[in-house]
C-alpha cells in the first residue's frame, strides 16, 4: 500500500496567514540592532550634540536611550580597557574625562555598520564628506564621537551605560 501525503487548501491557510502576518515583525526583530554612540566631550562643548543626534535621526537612528555623563578616569579607562597599553590610551582617558559626554543606545537595522558608515573615518581629515566626524570633528584626538565597532562590543558598551531593564522600562517592555 502506497502512503500519500494529502494537504488541503484549508489546512494550510492559517499556517499560512500567521506567517505572512509576522512576517514584517519578524524581520524587525532579526534586522534591528541597538549600538552605542558616544557624543564625546568636544561636541558637547561646542554644542554640537544636536546636530550630531540630528544627523544620526536622518540616518534612520531611533533613540533609545540616552544620558549626560562625566566619566571618571576609573570608568574611562575601563570602557576603553580594549585600548589599554596603546600610545593613544592615556590621552584618549583624559579627554573623555575633560567634560560632559552623551552615551547614547541607538537602534536600527545593521545599526553596528551603519554608525561606522555615518561617523566616518577617526581623522576627520580622512573622513568621507557629509560624515560626522568631517563635518564636526576638530581632530583625529577630539573626534566629537564614538561608535561601537561589533555587534558584540555593541552589547557590552550599551550594558557599560544602560541596564537593560532601564531600556525595557523605558519603553513599556519591563
Amino acid at each position: 500500500m502506497r502512503s500519500e501525503k494529502v494537504s488541503h487548501p484549508l489546512l494550510l491557510t492559517p499556517c499560512f496567514s500567521l506567517l505572512t502576518s509576522h512576517f514584517s515583525l519578524l524581520l524587525e526583530v532579526c534586522l534591528s540592532q541597538l549600538t552605542l554612540g558616544i557624543v564625546k566631550p568636544d561636541a558637547i562643548e561646542t554644542g554640537k550634540a544636536g546636530l550630531i543626534l540630528a544627523h544620526l535621526q536622518r540616518e534612520g537612528f531611533v533613540l533609545r536611550a540616552a544620558r549626560l555623563v562625566r566619566l571618571t578616569p576609573s570608568q574611562a579607562g575601563e570602557f576603553y580597557a580594549v585600548h589599554r597599553g596603546r600610545p593613544f590610551y592615556p590621552d584618549l582617558v583624559q579627554f573623555m574625562t575633560s567634560g560632559p559626554c552623551l552615551p547614547m543606545a541607538l537602534e536600527r537595522d545593521g545599526a553596528v555598520a551603519h554608525l561606522r558608515t555615518v561617523i566616518g573615518a577617526t581623522d576627520p581629515q580622512e573622513a568621507a564628506p557629509g560624515t560626522i566626524r568631517k563635518l564636526y570633528a576638530e581632530s583625529k584626538g577630539r573626534n566629537a564621537i564614538h561608535a561601537s565597532d561589533t555587534p558584540e562590543n555593541a552589547a557590552r558598551e550599551v550594558g557599560f551605560f544602560f541596564a537593560e531593564g532601564e531600556l525595557a522600562g523605558l519603553w513599556g517592555k519591563a
